[in-house]
């Protein structure tokens, strides 16, 4: 019993799993599982706190550097009318060399400096402040992304769907020629109908079952392009299931679009401030300490040194003031772009829903007419067994009603392509 249990329950979820490989919604998440997009802007949200580290670093932190060098000025000594080398001159009168008061016999160093800049608050608050804005635009990216995504691999999606049930409308068209021809044997074996008659249903058959083909090359080839988006690589086909969109409600609050230039004008505000602040007195201290000495290195030659240092920029031709007018300008294109792109999406949304209205009437003549035309084809199934009707009129009934199939699947298709971009531009 316990045995039955578990049997079931792994049965259970790998019929739930299997399923679930059918769902659109497993198509997207494998798509922003494989996505090289999504993982380069998780990758970037760790690069702009890494970046903050680093600044902060360089405006709080000591910068502790080891200076060492060891110049060495040899000189050729006459004195006392011989030619002796001597490395570091004890004051050699005449001798061959470089000029002693210029090179003072050599230089030795080894110091350890420090510099630490002091009242940094302001610019590790306003670097603060853009890594914040950074944080904000990236996460609003990776959503849009997703959003993107999530469009694309839909219309891919729907178009799978769609070459599936042009299949299965073929093939329900095939099976009812199918019937009919058993029935047509039947009625030429008994002399109601000729045998040109079956003919004709034949060769409509066949007609059928070469567009059967060709729909099954266009599935498989819309099933690979939905695989390549999604970064499956199974060549298995699998029958997908239905898709019933549902528009979205308008959005309350900014949407993704909008936020980017809202991003696109914090970002130039923040860079405004950050380049303003090299205009503010910069203070620190710094200090050495170490062997510094021009002669013979000696332990006397040891000392240290300390002092402040201000650095203020007084004038540079005005720089500052050409940058406030350029971001004032660069901040006035990008609200004529947000201006002229939320106009633009509000006619792009307009037009969708008007075109989606339009789908939806010709959905509702097409369903009556359709139900006429089977209603029609049990009539000439009825009639068909007494030889009332020609095989010609069945033939063009089953055609037109095969036709018409394929016209709701594509109008019925073409309207969650138009909801699939209403729900994206909506964001």
């Amino acid at each position: 019993m316990k045995i039955n249990i578990i049997i079931l329950a792994v049965a259970s979820c790998f019929c739930t799993v299997a399923f679930s490989q059918n769902s659109l919604q497993n198509y997207i998440e494998l798509a922003e599982q494989n996505s090289p997009l999504l993982q380069k802007q998780e990758n970037n949200k760790r690069i702009i706190d890494l970046d903050l580290k680093q600044f902060n670093a360089i405006y709080k932190a000591p910068n502790i550097n080891l200076n060492s060098n060891a110049i060495f000025l040899p000189i050729i000594s006459k004195d006392g009318n011989t030619n002796k080398l001597e490395w570091v001159s004890s004051g050699s009168s005449e001798y061959l060399g470089y000029d002693l008061g210029a090179t003072n016999g050599g230089q030795f160093q080894a110091i350890i400096s420090i510099n630490q800049p002091l009242f940094t608050h302001k610019y590790i608050a306003a670097q603060q402040n853009k890594t914040d804005i950074l944080q904000e635009r990236n996460l609003s990216l990776t959503e849009l992304t997703k959003a993107e995504l999530k469009q694309v691999v839909t219309h891919q999606y729907i178009l799978c769907v769609q070459s599936q049930k042009q299949k299965e409308n073929i093939r329900n068209t095939i099976q009812v020629l199918e019937e009919q021809i058993q029935q047509m044997k039947a009625l030429v074996n008994a002399g109601i109908y000729k045998l040109i008659d079956l003919k004709l249903l034949e060769i409509e058959l066949e007609n059928d079952q070469i567009e059967e083909e060709r729909l099954n090359g266009s599935y498989l080839d819309n099933f690979n392009s939905l695989k390549l988006l999604c970064g499956i690589n199974d060549s298995t086909l699998v029958r997908l299931d239905e898709v019933n969109l549902v528009l979205n409600s308008p959005t309350q609050t900014s949407s993704l679009f909008a936020s980017q230039f809202k991003f696109d004008s914090l970002t130039l505000i923040v860079e405004q401030k950050i380049f303003n602040l090299k205009y503010l007195p910069q203070v620190g201290v710094f200090g050495d300490a170490g062997l510094n000495a021009t002669y013979q290195p000696a332990l006397n030659r040891l000392g240290f040194s300390v002092g402040v240092f201000l650095k203020w920029n007084l004038f540079d031709g005005h720089q500052r003031k050409t940058n406030d007018e350029k971001t004032i300008i660069q901040l006035s294109n990008i609200e004529t772009d947000r201006k002229y792109f939320e106009n633009q999406n509000d006619i792009r949304k307009k037009n969708i829903l008007s075109q989606i209205t339009n789908l939806d009437k010709q959905l509702r003549l097409i369903d009556k007419q359709l139900s006429e035309y089977n209603n029609l084809l049990e009539l000439y199934k009825i009639e068909i067994n007494q030889g009332l009707i020609s095989v010609l009129e069945l033939k063009t009934l089953i055609r037109e009603i095969s036709m018409k199939q394929q016209i709701k699947t594509n109008t019925l298709m073409a309207k969650e392509i138009l909801i699939n971009s209403y729900n994206y531009w909506n964001l």
